[in-house]
């Protein structure tokens, strides 16, 4: 008498791939539906981060030379020891870094609500990470 073979992978069907591809594309439209208008901006916001080939808020490391492409939630004018500084949040839809040019009182452009790309060296002050004196780029508005 012959066992059956017990150790034989059970069979599963799959779906065509034309069938998957309406089934991501329905989960999408209602992940989008169900998500809140700021989750939405966020995820947006990575995704043209990843696209330009800039590095994630969340996953930059202290001391690090890095490349960060976000939004500008607030500026203002806070000296620093007696000089003129320009603090700006940047968030990117994954965290956010303050960008502080020193010496400057106002820059055309930095505003809140701007696109902008800065490049230069993240550190953690008081558990918040800062970025002074950063390269930028001045990105275009987004077109709704």
């Amino acid at each position: 008498m012959v066992e059956p073979d017990t150790e034989a992978p059970p069979k599963t069907r799959s779906a065509p791939p034309a069938a998957d591809r309406r089934a991501g594309f329905l989960r999408r439209l209602i992940n989008r539906l169900a998500s809140e208008a700021s989750e939405l901006d966020d995820a947006d916001l990575q995704a043209e981060t990843s696209a330009q080939g800039a590095t994630p808020i969340a996953s930059c490391r202290d001391r690090e030379a890095v490349c960060i492409l976000g939004t500008l939630r607030t500026v203002t004018f806070q000296p620093r020891a007696g000089v003129p500084a320009l603090q700006a949040e940047l968030w990117d839809g994954t965290g956010a870094v303050t960008v502080v040019f020193l010496g400057r009182r106002a820059i055309p452009g930095i505003t809140p609500g701007r696109a902008i790309k800065v490049r230069g060296r993240i550190t953690a002050l008081g558990g918040q990470r800062v970025i002074y004196n950063p390269i930028y780029e001045l990105r275009p508005a987004p077109t709704d």
